[in-house]
């Protein structure tokens, strides 16, 4: 397979994405510190992917303007500020391969932390004074927090089928990606179809995404994860690839203990090694890629020019990446 890069893909709208992580920094050094350096260690790294979601998608139909960059920052702040506040529920050691900000701050602090990347989130978004965005931001936000208040809820390792997966993943993760590209159509003054294509193209788009991400924890390198693998299994989290082990197997395996309690390494690496031997990461990768067709056939009412197209690839990149 020939995997896709991030980097080289958005080297068409680099200039934007410059100035997108400029006004980003300028926005967090407004805080005092120290929270103002902890805030830019945390959003020190990361691919930048819905920033890059906004430029393409208002891109589609005109040129990219001030008004874009900010959306653009306000929506990686807040993906940011759910990063904090997810890292300290799951107790996450590492983030990226740094040290999750609940490992150095009491947890007061880490959560007051996540809370003002997400008033300046919304300041951002308030500035730009369009209200339906503003709305649209704010129903996401509540989506994504419902989201985690009902996986954290959810009995251990009991957190049902595939329908509970998918509306799991459908809050906490698409649905920032559907609001990114959404508020960009707006913005932009798109039409309503072409506004609620960009919707379904990043809703599409999110739950590719996840679901691979969720493959990435039983075969990605550690190293370039920045995080242990199987991180999901060791809390009790049921993914899609485990979903597909388990359709296809009879109780008592390795990841029947996990789930049942049994959270050693010893344990943990033997579910591992039996949801990679069997069929289940091809099923998964499937139906990510099915995700990712639907999500292209969305943009088919979109202008065809270079944006569209390159929202076609990160589609694809979904999936191909490696991290």
């Amino acid at each position: 397979m020939n995997t896709l890069q991030l980097v080289p893909l958005l080297e068409p709208i680099r200039p934007q994405m410059e100035q997108v992580e400029c006004l980003l920094h300028e926005t967090l050094a407004k805080a005092e510190e120290p929270l103002s350096s902890m805030l830019c260690r945390s959003l020190g790294s990361g691919k930048r992917l819905r920033p890059a979601l906004v430029i393409l998608s208002g891109g589609v139909f005109v040129s990219s303007t001030p008004p874009f960059h900010t959306l653009a920052v306000a929506v990686e702040m807040l993906h940011a500020a759910t990063l904090i506040h997810d890292d300290l529920v799951d107790e996450a050691p590492l983030r990226r391969g740094h040290k999750t900000l609940h490992t150095i701050w009491p947890a007061g602090a880490v959560v007051l932390a996540g809370d003002v990347l997400m008033a300046q989130a919304a300041w951002l978004v308030a500035d730009l004074e369009r209200p339906r965005i503003l709305k649209v931001f704010a129903d996401t936000l509540c989506t994504t927090c419902a989201g985690e208040i009902k996986q954290i809820l959810a009995n251990e390792g009991k957190q049902g089928g595939r329908k509970d997966y998918y509306r799991r993943i459908g809050a906490k993760t698409a649905s920032l990606f559907a609001a990114s590209t959404e508020m960009a159509g707006i913005l932009a003054e798109a039409g309503e179809p072409q506004i609620a294509a960009l919707r379904r193209f990043g809703r599409e788009l999110g739950m590719a995404f996840q679901i691979v991400d969720d493959v990435l924890d039983f075969i990605g390198d550690e190293a370039r994860l920045g995080k242990p693998a199987g991180s999901d299994l060791r809390q009790g989290l049921i993914t899609l690839p485990t979903l597909c082990y388990l359709e296809r197997v009879e109780d008592d395996t390795p990841v029947h203990a996990v789930l049942s309690g049994q959270r050693d390494e010893e344990h943990v690496r033997a579910a591992i090694e039996a949801v990679c031997s069997s069929e289940a990461i091809e099923t998964a990768l499937a139906e990510a890629w099915t995700h990712v067709r639907r999500s292209q056939e969305a943009l088919t009412i979109l202008p065809d020019n270079a944006s569209r197209q390159l929202l076609c690839s990160l589609a694809e990149y979904a999936v191909e990446r490696r991290r």
